[in-house]
């Protein structure tokens, strides 16, 4: 059984310091006719999380499909073929090696040229008549092999008179090559490169895919109440894959543990060992340890996952009854180990389908920071069609997947816009993300929203600030009496909400703070103002992206109305600008709306200002922002931080 031969704590490593990165990085794939894939499209996968979103029955499922075939062990079948029957189905994944693989592939390389050679010969002397030793196949099954575990491709023996060496491409024995493409054709073939089956590469390039090349895992239910028992007939079915994660990392195999669930004196101490080990090893899932103490116990014809919590004295713990987020994180835990122990692969590529469909928007928004956790090791992928799955903190990670009549497309940056494209392919607005935000900034303008999120992706992203935008909602309230409203709307009890106000550094916005003071005060709401004659526009970090983003905005509403636009429209804007900066008296919103009415002869839009603005900002390559401004925008955004009590990324705690 598998509790015979027992390991001590001291020598299982249940659990490594991550969770297991790979040493080549996914970057792309292309699928064409595969499913509802029609014509060759091309997927960027995000080097940690890749956010598929759409509509139901628009193809996110297929498309984790078809990265499942990733594995050596599922070759595409003929009902994945296209179903207009568009030709054979295709699919490629482009691989980055990382910087720390270079060196390995280079000697991988080296070995093969040499072994290329040695096979020529010998091919060479056994076609002359000379006696030479026949080298067998490798005994040992490889895990890069289409026809399954243990099953070894049907080529003659090296050496035998059928025989004969495989031409592999000069190009992909290149010792600087650090990008490697994998591909499918057709229905039942295998993994290959160049067109060259992977089976039949040399041993030293094999073993170094093998080592790199991900395994793929697509869990369809990824959330849901955690299961803290199990029967003998239950422990191995699906819904208990968390629990199973628990056997496995307490030193039980429960694919062979029938035994193990009839109590007595021998199995009593069993799950006594079992839970030492448990404990052990959990504690380096926490990181930083735990007052908690695990244990596997029987009760009649079950064996249940108990806690020993110190706050609760009276009764056994159990880890379903916790917070969401930290239940989620630790069943999350638990499938992905028990996936790595039935499946052991150096490194995986982690799928999810709608894992957010069973939950609460406060629990979408946990998983969330779940998976943010997760990623920290290994690639990951989940689709949505909920507007709660968009992660505020990193929009270029997303990918909008639609179908029209030609079948499955792909938007590679549905964010564009302020989201507009992601929101009218979900049909929601992402104004709603407010009505289950329990930390709601209300900002003066409509376009400081914009600005603000903005704001703080790109000081996180310098590492001047680590803010959960996902938890945040910012909603502008134009006037006195709209925020008066707002403050009593949202200002609800017991739900740990809390609530800041944040003005322009002008006469307008100061006055607006003295009149809102007694309510601010009676309601604990936290009261903000710019810097005197500033307005969001002034905390920009990227001066020349804000000009051309006012250069694209006259730009446009000069086109809108067929009108020529005056000469040098570029040079006065910035000629106006270092003008204004030089010695700034108003706020830089108000003048824009002047300069606007100079070129245009109207007020030109503040909210197309600040998306253009955003626009331009994403699309930087070198972020090289003004040290002065980063210094006040820190001050700004950690103040607004502290007073919202916002979570870091990766947010919620764990026991």
């Amino acid at each position: 059984m598998a509790f015979n031969n027992w390991p001590s704590s001291g020598t299982l490593a249940c659990l490594e310091a991550d969770w297991g990165q790979s040493p080549v990085i996914l970057k792309r794939v292309v699928v064409q006719n595969f499913l509802s894939f029609r014509d060759r499209l091309t997927i960027d996968i995000d080097r940690n999380i890749t956010i598929l979103l759409g509509s139901n029955d628009h193809g996110k499922s297929n498309l984790l499909r078809a990265l499942v075939h990733l594995n050596d062990e599922v070759p595409i079948t003929p009902d994945e073929c296209n179903w207009d029957d568009a030709g054979a189905p295709g699919l490629s994944f482009e691989f980055e090696l990382a910087s720390s693989e270079l060196q390995k592939w280079a000697i991988a390389v080296n070995e093969a040229n040499l072994e290329i050679e040695e096979d020529k010969k010998r091919a060479s002397a056994g076609a002359q008549g000379v006696d030479v030793k026949v080298i067998e196949p490798r005994q040992a099954p490889m895990r890069l092999n289409v026809l399954g575990p243990g099953v070894l491709p049907a080529t003659p023996k090296r050496n035998s008179r059928e025989w004969v060496p495989v031409e592999v491409p000069h190009s992909l024995l290149d010792s600087s090559l650090n990008r490697l493409t994998v591909s499918r054709t057709g229905v039942g073939t295998p993994l290959t490169i160049a067109g060259v089956p992977i089976f039949a590469f040399p041993e030293a390039i094999i073993e170094f895919l093998e080592e790199g090349i991900p395994r793929v895992e697509l869990f369809e239910v990824a959330v849901g109440e955690f299961k803290d028992a199990a029967t003998a007939e239950s422990i191995n079915t699906e819904a208990l894959e968390p629990l199973q994660g628990v056997f496995f990392c307490a030193g039980i195999d429960p694919r062979n543990s029938e035994a193990l669930f009839r109590q007595d004196d021998k199995t009593i101490k069993v799950l006594d060992r079992a839970s030492e080990v448990l404990n052990a090893n959990l504690a380096q899932l926490w990181g930083q340890g735990t007052d908690l103490a695990f244990q596997l116990r029987h009760q009649g014809k079950e064996i249940h996952f108990l806690v020993d919590d110190p706050a609760i004295q009276t009764r056994k713990a159990r880890m379903s009854k916790r917070s969401e987020g930290a239940t989620q994180f630790f069943r999350i835990s638990m499938m992905l180990y028990a996936r790595r122990a039935k499946h052991p692969a150096n490194s995986f590529l982690y799928l999810f389908d709608e894992p957010g469909v069973y939950l609460h928007p406060q629990g979408q928004r946990d998983l969330i920071q779940v998976f943010e956790r997760v990623a920290d090791g290994s690639q990951l992928v989940y689709s949505t069609h909920s507007l709660f799955m968009l992660n505020q903190n990193f929009p270029p990670r997303h990918r909008l997947i639609y179908k029209d009549k030609d079948g499955t497309k792909v938007e590679q940056k549905p964010y564009r816009q302020n989201w507009k494209l992601a929101t009218d392919a979900l049909g929601v607005y992402l104004t709603s993300n407010i009505l289950f935000a329990t930390k709601i900034l209300l900002v003066e303008g409509d376009s400081d929203p914009i600005y603000i999120y903005e704001l703080f992706r790109q000081l996180n992203a310098s590492g001047q600030t680590d803010v959960d935008l996902n938890s945040l909602g910012i909603m502008s309230f134009c006037d006195y009496q709209n925020l008066r409203f707002l403050i009593q709307l949202f200002k609800r009890t017991g739900d740990g909400s809390s609530i800041a106000v944040l003005v322009d550094g002008d006469a307008t916005g100061k006055g607006i703070l003295k009149r809102v003071g007694d309510l601010a005060t009676a309601q604990d709401v936290k009261l903000f103002t710019l810097r005197d004659n500033c307005s969001i526009e002034n905390y920009c970090l990227f001066k020349p992206e804000f000009l051309a983003a006012i250069n694209r905005a006259i730009l446009g509403a000069l086109n809108a109305e067929k009108r020529t636009p005056p000469d040098a429209l570029a040079t006065r804007i910035d000629s106006s600008w270092a003008e204004y900066a030089g010695e700034p008296k108003i706020t830089a919103g108000r003048w824009f709306k002047d300069l606007a009415k100079e070129l245009f002869g109207d007020e030109v839009s503040k909210v197309v200002l600040a998306r253009n603005y955003v626009e331009f900002c994403r699309e930087l390559t070198q972020q090289t922002p003004d040290p002065t401004q980063v210094k006040e925008a820190t001050k700004l955004c950690g103040a607004l931080a502290e007073a919202l009590r916002l979570p870091p990324v990766r947010g919620f705690a764990l026991p």
